[in-house]
């Protein structure tokens, strides 16, 4: 009489258990994953990678919309003071540099995004308050580029204007950007990035986790139906 009062019993507490962990794994799931969570509702998504991970797709079973990878930015460190800048624009206005769409036809800015500078705690580095934040706009060029022709991109080129190269930024790459106060466009004195989507799908910017601690890199994905 005793076994089926403790099998049942243990399928309970094996019950709970699981829905215990996956509660947890749902709540603290590393940032690094390339989707957020909130597309993982009503069905499961599945992730799949190549070997350089340079190629991938993703897929959400409730819906007929998929995202493919189309480009990936240098890794940017988040040390330093000039990385404590980065982070904070990354978390201004609720982080709304982390996961960027841009559709068809649409304009970018990436002054825009962070909003006025004087909501953004920043740190001064040689010289400049904000320093990094170049550094940061130049990784969403990059990331697009394979996909975007030259004329999709506007911005100030921090070669020309200060003489001065990014590390791991090709020239072409390098952005300046100067937010005085959170509008968009290049003129009265801002600097800013733009980016126009002049393809006929859907693209997507997505910020994660490097491949070293402290890092950051920007993904660009092609939504495709």
């Amino acid at each position: 009489m005793l076994r089926p009062f403790l099998s049942s019993y243990a399928a309970v507490i094996v019950l709970v258990i699981s829905a215990v962990i996956l509660y947890l794994d749902y709540r603290y799931a590393p940032h690094s994953v390339i989707f957020d969570r909130s597309s993982r509702h009503d069905g499961m998504l599945s992730l799949f990678w190549s070997a350089t991970g340079m190629t991938a797709a993703f897929a959400q079973s409730s819906s007929s919309a998929h995202f493919v990878l189309v480009g990936e930015s240098a890794p940017l460190s988040l040390t330093g003071d000039a990385g404590y800048n980065a982070l904070a624009a990354l978390n201004a206005r609720h982080g709304a540099l982390r996961s960027i769409m841009i559709r068809p036809g649409e304009t970018w800015s990436f002054n825009a995004s962070i909003g006025h500078p004087s909501h953004v705690d920043v740190r001064v580095v040689a010289g400049v308050p904000g320093g990094g934040w170049c550094d940061l706009a130049s990784r969403y060029v990059q990331a697009l580029r394979p996909v975007l022709p030259p004329e999709a991109f506007a911005f100030p080129n921090h070669v020309h204007t200060t003489g001065i190269g990014l590390l791991n930024v090709a020239n072409e790459d390098a952005v300046a950007i100067w937010n005085i106060d959170g509008q968009p466009g290049s003129f009265g004195g801002r600097q800013d990035l733009q980016i126009t989507n002049t393809t006929d799908t859907a693209l997507r910017l997505e910020v994660v986790e490097g491949p070293l601690p402290d890092q950051i890199v920007v993904r660009a994905l092609r939504v495709v139906q």
